[in-house]
């Protein structure tokens, strides 16, 4: 879903930021919700890391004039249910199938779902790979914490070490390959113990549009009305752009349950000259904008970084733990500061690195937003790299 160490992403999230083209309302609500202080929340950051606000105009700056919202109101256009009455976040950790099965301890509390990463699609698309016995076990420690497992499926090619658009190619323009791995697929529900699945075929292009939306179809019907389909979506800040990135939003809403935005990966290593948020709150808040243009926002899971990128200094860059960024920074002798308008934590060291992450308190920020639109619910990648997930029932 997201680059891990040794992964990386050959479509990235974000990039340049073309001028948003959304539905004036659902902007302006976003926006609205935003200003009214979403970014103050008063979730834990480390030690290392004091809040210090960025220099020039901040969404927290904006939130104490005169015209914005009350710091704990949500506006009434920014969501389709009252706050009071609006269901409660589902939650989603994801982990890798190698990782700890014991990992999800310190989070299950807040958890409603595991998702493991997972299963791959065959380089000629007519097939995916079994379970290894690595994601059982995540499964099934998933279960016995009361925890749904959820199966992610994915275009992974471990030949080239990131997310291969000619697998996804194979898979979803053959109608062969779609009805055999939605079968396949289907079986690992209704036999192999798992209780939901995820789509997550990255570095679509927009040639690929028609057949996942086909692949949907096909595997709604192969499991059935009641089993849980997610598909996981690269962001984009234009209508435009899901299209592009392989996705017709509306047709994938009709046949799944959730449409998970991975609101992450805006910035990394791959632009080691441009470094930055992992997914800045302005650039997240204009994602959604322009998907809930597309989708109902009850059915749309806000995708949440858990981890960092590393810029510069005397290492090549890289990705980080929430957790190793914050010992970076101390080992370096050097102080955290928290970017109010991206809500992430940033650092640049004596050496000249520069660390940004996303981190507990990034994730209070983005479960206020949830919340305060009515989303579905929110999925951390991944709990192999991020700070325990703790969010309050209310």
């Amino acid at each position: 879903m997201t680059p891990t160490s040794g992964r990386s992403r050959s479509v990235r999230a974000g990039g340049s930021r073309p001028v948003v083209a959304v539905a004036p309302v659902a902007a302006l609500a976003l926006l609205a919700l935003a200003l009214s202080g979403c970014t103050s929340t008063t979730g834990a950051s480390s030690p290392d890391a004091p809040a210090a606000s960025s220099s020039g105009a901040t969404l927290d700056d904006a939130a104490a004039s005169d015209d914005a919202a009350p710091a704990d109101a949500v506006p009434a256009d920014a969501t389709p249910a009252d706050a009071a009455t609006a269901p409660a976040l589902d939650v989603t950790g994801f982990v890798l199938e190698g990782s700890d099965p014991d990992l999800v301890d310190a989070s299950a509390a807040s958890l409603d779902v595991v998702g493991v990463d997972g299963v791959l699609v065959a380089a000629d698309g007519a097939s995916v790979s079994s379970p290894s016995l690595d994601a059982e076990a995540q499964r099934d420690a998933a279960h016995a914490r009361g925890l749904q497992a959820q199966l992610l499926v994915s275009n992974y090619d471990d030949r080239i070490g990131d997310f291969s658009e000619p697998v996804a190619s194979a898979l979803l323009s053959s109608p062969a390959n779609r009805s055999a791995v939605a079968a396949d697929l289907a079986s690992r529900v209704s036999t192999g113990g798992w209780d939901s699945l995820m789509v997550d075929l990255e570095g679509l292009t927009a040639g690929d549009s028609a057949g996942l939306t086909a692949f949907a179809s096909e595997l709604r019907a192969a499991v059935g009305p009641d089993v849980r389909l997610d598909v996981a979506l690269q962001a984009s800040t234009t209508v435009e752009g899901y299209g592009d990135l392989g996705y017709d939003v509306p047709a994938l809403a009709a046949s799944l349950d959730h449409l998970t935005l991975m609101a992450y990966d805006q910035h990394g290593p791959w632009e080691p000259d441009d470094p930055g948020p992992v997914g800045s709150l302005d650039w997240t808040i204009d994602s959604l904008a322009a998907l809930t243009a597309l989708a109902p926002t009850d059915q749309v899971v806000l995708g949440v970084a858990g981890y960092g990128y590393r810029w510069g200094g005397e290492e090549p860059g890289g990705q980080v733990s929430d957790e190793e960024a914050r010992d970076r920074v101390g080992d370096a002798g050097g102080s955290a500061r928290w970017d109010s308008t991206a809500a992430e934590q940033t650092a640049t060291l004596a050496d000249g690195a520069v660390i940004w992450w996303s981190d507990s308190r990034s994730l209070d920020t983005r479960v206020q937003l949830a919340r305060g639109l009515g989303l579905a619910g929110v999925a951390v990648w991944s709990l192999d790299l991020s700070d325990p997930v703790e969010i309050d029932a209310d």
